[in-house]
């Protein structure tokens, strides 16, 4: 098990911080990155949901401090209901925010061929489109930083072997094992075998697919000052949505392109000339009247003013990006 070399050149001498749970995954991309002597960080969640949970984070702090490495810790609350999606809400939320105050370039997930074989077949069952589909790649770009999955052409069973071999101590989660989690469920019944039984075709297969929906999608989202560009294609506007950390389910999607939206309470996504704008979404006490009138008679959509004032963005010289 190695870690290519394109992907060994992006973490070189850059700032990195890998997503770490003591779990079988990434303590082997921990050892891994020690191996190839990359310098990094580690950034954990606590959900406080398993009997380990306590040890668990015990035992990071001190793995962090024998490897002489900082480690940034958040205490889940209590999630009511949709645990999946709150828990992965939180646990992005926390790690953009320990990305941006600490000025980390990368951010390392531990992401393998049977997680990302898992996400193909949600996505399927739920009905989706090449962008969701193949929502996970080797390289994402942040606005603010990167995201790097090292072993997503990996599979599981390689990993567990590399434990074994180099004796690797890692905790078991049990909550693996809870059919009432999807994930879980297409993990057992589905995923498991078909990638143990077919991995070398599986990965030949998302590169040439990942291939396809790259030469697809080329130049065809743009983005200025963290506003990303697309026509109005439900499968573009996904895709520029995950960009910015949010994937829509379909009741989203049929909401985004009825009207201007936000989706999550957190992503706006607007219309203008056939073009759709996706886009943090921000407030402001109070326009100036100046700036409201240079919307108007621009036509700028009213979720995007707000966001152009707050960045110091002239109406026309937005305008004059796209148009």
């Amino acid at each position: 098990m190695k870690i290519k070399d394109e992907i060994l050149s992006l973490l070189k001498k850059r700032k990195n911080l890998l997503a770490f749970s003591y779990g079988s995954d990434s303590s082997a991309l921990f050892h891994l990155l020690v191996q190839e002597k990359i310098n990094f960080d580690l950034v954990m969640i606590n959900y406080k949901t398993r009997k380990n949970s306590v040890l668990e984070e015990k035992s990071a702090k001190e793995l962090a401090l024998k490897f002489n490495k900082k480690i940034f810790i958040a205490h889940a609350p209590k999630f009511e209901n949709n645990f999946e999606k709150q828990a992965r809400d939180f646990r992005y939320e926390f790690f953009e925010k320990i990305c941006l105050e600490k000025n980390y370039e990368n951010l390392i997930l531990a992401h393998h061929l049977n997680d990302a074989f898992e996400w193909f077949l949600m996505q399927l069952s739920r009905g989706a489109g090449l962008a969701e589909i193949l929502g996970m790649n080797e390289f994402e770009k942040r606005k603010n930083y990167n995201i790097i999955r090292p072993l997503l052409r990996t599979s599981k069973d390689e990993i567990k072997a590399f434990l074994k071999q180099n004796e690797i101590f890692y905790f078991n989660d049990e909550s693996n094992e809870d059919e009432k989690y999807f994930r879980n469920y297409i993990r057992k019944h589905f995923s498991n075998d078909f990638v143990s039984k077919f991995s070398e075709g599986l990965k030949r297969s998302f590169v040439y697919l990942n291939e396809d929906k790259n030469k697809l999608f080329k130049n065809e989202i743009k983005e200025f000052k963290g506003i990303l560009i697309c026509a109005k294609d439900e499968s573009l506007i996904a895709k520029a949505l995950k960009m910015q950390g949010i994937v829509p389910s379909a009741k989203q999607r049929k909401e985004m392109l009825k009207n201007d939206c936000v989706i999550s309470s957190k992503i706006a996504v607007v219309y203008k000339d056939e073009k759709a704008f996706v886009f943090k979404h921000e407030n402001c006490e109070k326009l100036p009247k100046i700036f409201k009138e240079e919307c108007r008679l621009a036509k700028v959509p009213k979720f995007l003013r707000a966001y152009l004032y707050n960045h110091g963005i002239l109406p026309n010289e937005f305008l004059s990006f796209w148009a």
